[in-house]
């Protein structure tokens, strides 16, 4: 079982208080996700501290939970899997987000850790808050950008469902990450961006 720090599931990732000191601020997620993507799961608080050079209240004044500090950790690491030019097609840059996701999750330690986390935000809902919050929505939003940015340039149908769309394009990342039913392959993200495509491109952009 995940064991997770915490104060709070009510609270929120921004503390009230006194500004957060952006130097202290790396140093705690460095530690966090070091730590959780050395040993696979979710670090103690005191861990954290420790590495960091911090004091446990100082995290808990900027965060409601370790597992808080640790996505918005793996976020910051990883950031440049989600961010992809807008001068690219918009068919290019749905793929190569997908590509990357399939790419950090088979290639890095941060697959089996993801692995845990999502298993562990089932049954509790600070994991699954903290994993909402700092990884899913920002790479969900991300997509949905180049979605409707397809909409703005007319290759993608005026009545597509962003939401639905990139929930089709990430589920099956997930799901065999999870399962492991399927192997994650390298041509995976082509695969489900070529299946989707059709279906919501713009008649004159469907090839």
């Amino acid at each position: 079982m995940l064991i997770v720090d915490s104060v709070s599931t009510n609270a929120t990732t921004t503390r009230a208080g006194r500004p957060r000191s952006e130097r202290t601020r790396l140093a705690i997620l460095d530690a966090a996700t070091d730590l959780a993507l050395a040993g696979g799961a979710v670090p103690t608080v005191d861990a954290v501290a420790s590495r960091a050079g911090v004091s446990r209240t100082t995290i808990y004044k900027w965060w409601p939970s370790t597992a808080a500090v640790l996505a918005e950790g793996l976020l910051e690491r990883f950031h440049e899997s989600i961010e992809f030019d807008d001068a690219l097609p918009v068919r290019r840059a749905v793929t190569l987000q997908v590509d990357a996701l399939v790419t950090l999750l088979r290639d890095t330690p941060a697959g089996e850790l993801l692995r845990h986390l999502l298993a562990a935000a089932a049954s509790d809902r600070t994991v699954g808050l903290a994993m909402l919050e700092q990884w899913l929505e920002p790479r969900r939003a991300q997509a949905a950008h180049h979605l409707e940015r397809g909409v703005e340039q007319g290759t993608v149908r005026a009545d597509v469902d962003p939401t639905l769309v990139v929930d089709v394009l990430f589920a099956p990342v997930y799901h065999r990450l999870v399962w492991g039913h399927a192997p994650l392959d390298h041509d995976l993200a082509a695969q489900v961006c070529d299946l989707v495509w059709p279906s919501i491109a713009a008649p004159a952009a469907a090839s």
